[in-house]
């Protein structure tokens, strides 16, 4: 595939480093490939239905603009059919789900691209239905309410590298989230089993089977943050779901239950994925409930959805293939 044949790439018009500027370096450099700059979701569903049979979709934006492949990608290709090798071109701030395929910087893939002269190196990799979206990684909670801050930092200074930062996100954390769950106190949460059988992980990282058939209460009691997830950051290199990779057939599902003091005490081991960690539980399932004492932030590939107080994570039975950037 020299040049980008092959290739179909879709760049958010609304990317904070500039989607029409972007699109026309990418299209200089991989004269084969189809580039299409698309605003909405209306605009990416019509340019899919417009392609017969796409070897390769790529999205250059962020995990917002991965997931909106992911969806339109769902909506377009009939059900039982696979969808066509999918990647990511970091174009967003956080790029979690970019890195999690082993991208680097936007022009390391661009060449990389450009080198490829053969069949595409993927892997397979799971998703899941969050609140009926397909994602990687959603959850309630201080992560819902974090990236809701941090996204509004940014927003409010778009010139500032320390904003955008791994820095940024931390400040965020600190000087945004955390006086708001100090005061507003951490919910209680019912986990509940919807789907097969479950698995947990041990202190020295084994997977283990556990007791727990349809219906079976996983949890009950309170969380700051309860989530799912198969990309194992959040960005930054966070390593939020540290596990997450372990099972094609599961989701890990996680909580946290420490409070605001205990969680701002955790950061460093937070952010390294430490395990196990106090406070910290996981399941890998294929379908569960949660059910909230209150209203909680939701979000999804890291964009806030609003609030909800009950949310069914599923895995998904779509085969996806991967762009794997590290075989590169």
């Amino acid at each position: 595939m020299a040049e980008g044949r092959g290739l179909y790439i879709v760049v958010n018009a609304n990317a904070k480093r500039g989607g029409r500027r972007v699109a026309a370096q990418i299209s200089r450099a991989l004269p084969g490939a189809s580039v299409r700059l698309t605003r909405n979701a209306a605009e990416l569903d019509g340019w899919l239905r417009s392609i017969p049979t796409p070897e390769c979709v790529l999205a250059a934006g962020g995990d917002g603009s991965c997931v909106a492949l992911l969806n339109a990608l769902d909506r377009v290709v009939p059900e039982g059919d696979d969808f066509p090798v999918v990647g990511a071109l970091p174009l967003g701030t956080g790029n979690a789900w970019a890195h999690a395929l082993g991208a680097r910087k936007l022009d390391w893939c661009v060449r990389a691209l450009k080198k490829i002269d053969g069949p595409i190196p993927t892997r397979r990799y799971a998703i899941f239905r969050c609140d009926g979206m397909l994602t990687f990684f959603g959850g309630c909670g201080w992560d819902a309410q974090i990236l809701d801050d941090y996204r509004q930092q940014v927003e409010q200074s778009p010139s500032s590298r320390l904003a955008k930062s791994s820095l940024g996100y931390l400040t965020a954390m600190l000087f945004r989230t955390t006086p708001k769950t100090i005061v507003s106190g951490r919910a209680h949460v019912i986990i509940e089993n919807l789907g097969d059988d479950v698995l947990t992980i041990d202190a020295e990282r084994r997977l283990r089977r556990i007791d727990a058939r349809r219906g079976t209460v996983l949890y009950e009691g309170l969380a700051s943050v309860a989530g799912a997830a198969t990309c194992p950051e959040f960005g930054y290199g966070f390593r939020a779901y540290p596990h997450a990779e372990r099972l094609l057939d599961r989701m890990n599902v996680r909580i946290y239950d420490r409070g605001a003091l205990g969680a701002i005490k955790d950061i460093p081991k937070l952010w390294k994925g430490t395990h196990p960690l106090r406070g910290m539980r996981d399941w890998f399932a294929t379908a569960v409930r949660m059910t909230f004492s209150r209203p909680m932030p939701l979000q999804i590939g890291g964009e806030a959805i609003g609030t909800r107080q009950s949310v069914d994570y599923v895995i998904s039975p779509r085969r996806v293939l991967v762009l794997d950037w590290r075989q590169l």
